[in-house]
């Protein structure tokens, strides 16, 4: 739109230049390059601000331990788990309290992706489940088709150490649609949420995030894990 108006105004320009050459040549050529200057000018404005796609998709830390809240209404779940997150190796610990229908329970849970297994320990009877591991590894980053929608803060601005500062995303993914927020330092996963018409809604919420993995041997399952039936 800026090209086509500048190129407009130019021939607009020139054609009344045309018309009062015999009366003044020299001043007719020095505002014919002045508007062509400016033209370029516009034009090279108009393709840096095509080409500015906005903030840069950040990327998260591969290991990181913390907290997560989860709610997905349409199974009428709550989900309350301490997460140890190890994208390196495709692996996820977590010590999980959940509600579903009413009901509590507690249990541990060790995805193994590249081992294809999956643990599950009752923590009240200290049952082991095993199964196998079908979908792929799901890396908790901000999608590749997602877009910044921009920046905002997070608790207050006003003191110091009282806020943080994270970037929203949103936009279209195969698991639907997509939106979250994502630390402007270090991009620690705040919140995010997908929604789409065959799996309903769902929600998760991270705090407590440190980065880094404290104890390697969390991703381990216990003694009684083997041999375990399905």
């Amino acid at each position: 739109m800026v090209v086509i108006l500048a190129l407009i105004a130019l021939d607009s320009v020139s054609g009344l230049n045309r018309k009062r050459r015999r009366v003044c040549t020299t001043f007719n050529t020095a505002e014919t390059m002045a508007l062509r200057g400016l033209a370029i000018v516009l034009v090279y404005l108009y393709q840096v601000l095509a080409q500015d796609p906005g903030p840069a998709r950040c990327v998260s830390p591969p290991q990181w331990e913390g907290r997560m809240f989860e709610v997905t209404p349409s199974k009428r779940i709550e989900r309350f788990a301490r997460i140890s997150y190890d994208a390196n190796e495709q692996r996820i610990y977590s010590r999980d309290e959940l509600t579903e229908e009413s009901k509590e329970v507690f249990y541990e849970e060790w995805l193994l992706f590249k081992e294809r297994k999956g643990y599950k320990v009752n923590m009240q009877t200290r049952e082991c489940f095993n199964f196998s591991l079908t979908d792929e590894f799901q890396p908790v980053e901000v999608p590749a088709t997602a877009s910044a929608y921009g920046e905002v803060y997070i608790g207050t601005s006003a003191e110091a150490g009282g806020s943080a500062l994270v970037t929203l995303w949103g936009g279209n993914t195969p698991k639907g649609r997509y939106s979250g927020a994502w630390t402007v330092v270090d991009c620690v996963p705040v919140s995010d949420s997908y929604f789409s018409e065959t799996y309903g809604y769902s929600q998760r919420s991270f705090y407590d995030v440190t980065v880094g993995i404290a104890n390697p041997n969390v991703f381990i399952p216990p003694p009684e894990c083997h041999g375990a039936g399905s």
